[in-house]
């Protein structure tokens, strides 16, 4: 049969009574429940035997100092800063768009003419489905007066996969300045609007 557990006892003057300091914490426990019980019977104040620390023994607090002490402003603005962290994490977490665009330039021509004039600029997209199940996205750019795809502008990708896709840009002659001009990709799901990425990019026209 085991021994009962040793019970090293600390006496000290407060409103409560003595603190017993016991060494095993299931003696804690049931020390501190069975006290609180025979208290609450006789109508005597809680608290006879408690939880407390060393810095609290050897300063004395008493219940209401010792909560004054952990509800002090410092503590209290860093558990607010805490729960804002928290709270801007989860949101994140919970309202970030399940789709990833990125776009990668041709860096071996700018811009060339093509048939009829036109000027094209080919672009690899960096595609990713961070959602669990299968779409299909439909591809858009804008930005130029008249530009457009001349590859298809349907992507269908896998849950939690990524696909590069190469992709043509036209642009009539005469639209657009010479030089740089900023051009947006749009990817959106056909079968949830809600889910849409936009990139920002640049086309190419060539002087004359």
């Amino acid at each position: 049969m085991a021994p009962p557990p040793v019970m090293n006892q600390t006496w000290l003057p407060s409103q409560c009574g003595p603190t017993v300091l016991m060494t095993t914490r299931r003696s804690r426990s049931l020390c501190v429940d069975a006290c609180n019980a025979v208290m609450k019977k006789i109508g005597a104040p809680l608290g006879l035997v408690r939880f407390s620390s060393e810095h609290a023994l050897a300063n004395r607090f008493t219940l209401r100092r010792m909560q004054r002490h952990v509800l002090r402003p410092r503590v209290l603005i860093y558990t607010g800063l805490l729960l804002v962290i928290v709270s801007v994490f989860f949101g994140t977490l919970f309202m970030r768009t399940p789709l990833r665009l990125d776009v990668i330039r041709d860096r071996g021509a700018l811009g060339r003419e093509v048939e009829d004039g036109m000027i094209e600029n080919v672009y690899r997209l960096q595609t990713m489905n961070t959602s669990e199940a299968t779409h299909r996205y439909k591809l858009a750019v804008s930005g130029i007066d008249s530009i457009r795809l001349a590859t298809p502008d349907e992507v269908a990708l896998e849950g939690t996969a990524s696909r590069a896709v190469p992709v043509r840009v036209l642009v009539p002659p005469g639209k657009g300045k010479i030089g740089s001009n900023k051009i947006v990709f749009e990817l959106k799901a056909l079968d949830d609007a809600s889910v849409q990425v936009r990139e920002k990019a640049v086309f190419f026209v060539p002087s004359p």
